[in-house]
């Protein structure tokens, strides 16, 4: 059974700092950031985003805990009746077994119990497993961004 249990400030601190390395690293993938601004770009968005940290309005943080197993973290926004997941993860030694796919359920449940009924996230385009995951349990894509770097060989 599937629990999240609202994250201490202390955990909250832990997860803000893992979560900006794993955002800054998205980006820089994504080719969005130059590595050396990364962490610096992807902690004023969180400043930005999170003003009063764990308390800011709206903005709720679990950990997620499967039979007493902490095995992951969540961060959603409620708005009304729309919820905006800004992250979810599942640890690593604790995925391809169906976790993430029982976490997203019991997320929705628990979203649609506080009378969300629209839930929205982001994805970057190089996770495809998580892409996977979203088409999986009924999130279905509203916005692609695409691109494309020309090579020189190209050009001529």
């Amino acid at each position: 059974m599937i629990i999240f249990r609202v994250k201490t400030d202390f955990e909250f601190d832990l997860f803000r700092k893992s979560t900006v390395k794993t955002f800054a690293a998205s980006n820089v993938i994504a080719g969005n950031w130059k590595e050396s601004e990364s962490e610096s770009k992807a902690s004023a968005l969180f400043e930005q985003l999170l003003p009063d940290g764990n308390s800011t309005t709206g903005h709720e943080f679990y950990t997620i805990l499967e039979n007493r197993d902490e095995i992951g973290a969540v961060w959603v926004y409620v708005e009304g009746t729309t919820a905006f997941i800004f992250d979810i993860e599942i640890s690593k030694s604790f995925r391809g077994i169906g976790l993430g796919k029982k976490s997203m359920a019991s997320l929705e449940t628990n979203l649609k119990e506080q009378g969300v009924n629209k839930i929205k996230l982001h994805v970057f385009g190089h996770n495809t497993i998580a892409r996977n995951l979203y088409s999986k349990v009924g999130f279905l894509e509203t916005d692609v961004t695409m691109e494309k770097t020309i090579t020189e060989t190209e050009m001529k």
